[in-house]
């Protein structure tokens, strides 16, 4: 069976992997972080929707481990969706190749909703759509080797979330190392799987330092 390990965990079980096989989560950004994410739900049976309008770049390669050399400037989108069906030829992808505005906002309609935009307006966007739709919603950054990753059922306020935001500072500057992607990808799995299967989950804000192995958390 293809989901054998993932089944055998007691807070999943067979019931909990064929639940995980109907839901759907939507990504909106593919980078690091977003395509690492991708590649874990696809591997446990997740079915994806993926936003994203930009390319791969080769300097981006050290911390974005779903794309290869061969995929420079070539769309993340187009390139997620075939690795992902490789990895699994029985989840469902879904791709769209553009920005959100508030006229295709919809697009993020899934079971869950992670923003990985890095992006004020468009998180705004996604944000005042999950509270109107009383979506799941997980937001994450990461720079250098810190990241941070805040989570709610109804929409964030993220006027209360741009302080820590503004703390970490830009990738262009500071970097980013790949232990930081996947300590944020593992993160904000683990918080999908609890929100897809109706366990209890946080709501709450989760700041991290894989360096020092720092981990805080904050109520929201």
């Amino acid at each position: 069976m293809r989901y054998d390990q993932l089944a055998k965990f007691r807070e999943v079980g067979d019931k909990g992997q064929k639940l995980l096989e109907t839901k759907t989560v939507t990504i909106v950004g593919l980078g690091s972080i977003g395509s690492t994410v991708a590649a874990m739900l696809a591997r446990s049976g997740v079915g994806l929707r993926l936003i994203d309008k930009g390319r791969c770049f080769i300097d981006d390669l050290s911390t974005q481990s779903l794309y290869l050399e061969e995929d420079h400037e070539r769309f993340k989108a187009k390139q997620a969706k075939k690795y992902l069906e490789t990895i699994n030829s029985k989840v469902k992808v879904r791709t769209f190749h553009e920005d959100l505005t508030k006229n295709n906002i919809f697009l993020v309609d899934a079971d869950v909703v992670v923003d990985l935009t890095a992006n004020e307006e468009a998180s705004e966007l996604i944000s005042d759509y999950c509270k109107k739709k009383k979506l799941p919603l997980i937001l994450a950054l990461a720079s250098g080797s810190q990241g941070l990753m805040a989570t709610s059922d109804k929409g964030l306020n993220l006027a209360k979330l741009k302080k820590s935001m503004d703390k970490l500072k830009d990738v262009d500057d500071v970097g980013l190392v790949n232990p930081a992607v996947h300590m944020a990808a593992a993160l904000i799995v683990k918080k999908i799987f609890k929100m897809l299967l109706k366990k209890p989950y946080k709501k709450d804000l989760v700041l991290f330092d894989i360096w020092t192995d720092s981990v805080k958390r904050q109520k929201l």
